[in-house]
Parts: structure tokens; C-alpha cells; sequence
């Protein structure tokens, strides 16, 4: 593994879901809670941010038609980072105001999974959904307090979901032709871990790679969920991985600074930046939106 480089002192807040886009050759990722999405080109070093508007950003996903789709606090939008323009697509949970939505990813037909949280007493009323191509919307389970981790198998059999405060990444049965999980099972406990999972990504061996918020570390799990490979990170909150590159062989790592006191800031200053490592391995293309 190579030495891991900080490539973008963003300062996020909570800095969340590298996304590398081929369309651009660009890293995308989003700070939740000064919402703006933000690239980085890694040719020119180029680093720009786009004010997304609303009071918090939870996931993203790139749409196939150009631009984004943005999951906030009050549904999903349309975004175009060229003008700044948001239109409203949909909102699973408008008789829940103190919910927001949080963390989601796309699969391989271009459906979009994603849950929510209550943003106000962080209780256990957050749901899961899945946003069709059509916009319909399915709900899946509910009982969640933060969502995160929503990734899936390179054969596409298998989704893995993570409740954060929890300590648990569960994985299901994914059928990706009829749109379906069932059989939620535990892929790994983290009661004994010194941090808390956030959020994941697939490599193409069908390994998982988890971001663990408050555990200084990123760890890689085999598909019957044992631990494969640590890697030690200088800050402490460790937010999500995702691969990039043109040929998707280089991890990049997002972080925040929220939740470290004043002391432990000065002891972190590149808290909220960017990371870069080489890892050894290649990472898989990532899904569009297809609506």
C-alpha cells in the first residue's frame, strides 16, 4: 500500500461519498452539513464547490441525463453544478419533517437506495427506501437511527447496509432484476471496534471497504464478512471510501471534523480534508441515476 496523501484541505465539516465520474475525470464528493458538492481534478489539481442550497446534504448520486440527485432534508432534487438551479423530484417522507434523508448509492439498473433519519431526536425513526427510474418509491424497513453503508456485490446478489450508532453492517439477498433485498443477515458486528461504520464501497474482488467514524481506520472485510485489512488513517473521524482514478486503483477517503473537540482540531488540521491511498486493488465503475 502506498503512503496516503491528503489531496484537498477542504475543511468538511462532514465530508461524505467520493464518487469518481468518468464523464469528467473528476472525484466528487459532498460536505452533509455545509451543504455543497465539490470535485477534484486529479490532472490539474483543480478543486471547485457548489453551494447546494437546504439545511443538509445526505448522498448524491450522478444522473445519467447529466448532473446530480441530491438526497436532503426535505426529498430529492434535480442539480445542475453549472447554474446552481435545484428542482424537487420527489419526497418519500413529507409527514415526517424531523426526518431527513442520509446516505444512499445507486445499482446497476439505475435505481437509487437510500434511508433516513430523525435529524432532531436521533431516535430510531429512520426508513429505507428505493427510488425507481420512474421515480416510484418502495419502502424496505424501518426501526434505523443513522443509514449508511449502502454498497453492492460485483455479481450483484448481495446489498450491505450499516446502522452507525448500531456498530452493525448487515448485508441482504439483492435481486437486481425484480428490485428486491430479503434475508437481512449480520456481516459485521463492530461492538469491540474502537469506531463506528460509516460509509462503504466494493472492490472488484467483492471485498468491502468501511469508513469508521471515530476509529481513525478504514478496514476491508471478505465477503463472509472477516477481517481482511486494516489501514491506520491521521484523523479520527473517517467518513466514507470510494475508488477512483481512470483505472479505479486509487482509494479515495472523506472526513470530518465535526465531533472533535477544540484540542483535538489543533491536533488534526487536515480533519474534513480528502485522502489518497493506492490499496492493491481496483474498485468497480459506479451506477448512474437512470430517471
Amino acid at each position: 500500500m502506498s503512503e496516503i496523501e491528503m489531496i484537498v484541505d477542504s475543511k468538511n465539516r462532514v465530508g461524505e461519498v467520493p464518487v469518481w465520474s468518468p464523464r469528467d475525470r473528476k472525484v466528487w464528493w459532498i460536505d452533509v452539513r455545509q451543504p455543497r458538492i465539490q470535485s477534484f481534478d486529479p490532472d490539474t489539481g483543480n478543486f471547485e464547490t457548489f453551494l447546494t442550497g437546504g439545511k443538509a446534504l445526505g448522498s448524491y448520486a450522478i444522473r445519467e441525463k447529466g448532473g446530480f440527485m441530491l438526497a436532503q432534508e426535505d426529498g430529492l432534487y434535480a442539480f445542475d453544478p453549472a447554474n446552481g438551479e435545484r428542482e424537487l423530484l420527489t419526497d418519500p417522507e413529507t409527514d415526517l419533517p424531523d426526518n431527513r434523508l442520509n446516505d444512499g448509492r445507486c445499482d446497476r439498473r439505475g435505481r437509487f437506495w437510500l434511508g433516513s433519519m430523525n435529524d432532531t431526536q436521533r431516535t430510531d425513526d429512520g426508513n429505507f427506501y428505493s427510488v425507481g427510474t420512474d421515480f416510484s418509491i418502495a419502502k424496505w424497513f424501518d426501526g434505523i437511527n443513522i443509514p449508511n453503508g449502502v454498497c453492492f456485490s460485483p455479481d450483484d446478489t448481495s446489498m450491505y447496509f450499516a446502522d452507525t450508532p448500531k456498530k452493525m453492517i448487515w448485508a441482504f439477498d439483492f435481486d437486481i432484476d425484480e428490485g428486491r433485498i430479503s434475508n437481512r443477515r449480520i456481516f459485521a458486528d463492530l461492538k469491540d471496534a474502537p469506531g463506528r461504520p460509516d460509509g462503504s464501497t466494493v472492490d472488484a474482488e467483492g471485498f468491502v471497504w468501511n469508513a469508521e467514524f471515530a476509529g481513525h481506520r478504514i478496514v476491508r472485510y471478505a465477503p463472509d464478512g472477516r477481517v481482511d485489512r486494516v489501514i491506520d488513517m491521521p484523523v479520527t473521524n473517517i467518513t466514507c471510501v470510494g475508488f477512483g482514478g481512470d483505472n479505479l486503483d486509487q482509494l479515495y477517503i472523506t472526513t470530518a471534523w465535526q465531533g472533535l473537540s477544540e484540542e483535538q482540531r489543533e491536533k488534526e488540521p487536515h480533519a474534513g480534508a480528502l485522502f489518497r491511498t493506492e490499496v492493491g486493488v481496483r474498485g468497480l465503475p459506479e451506477p448512474t441515476f437512470a430517471g
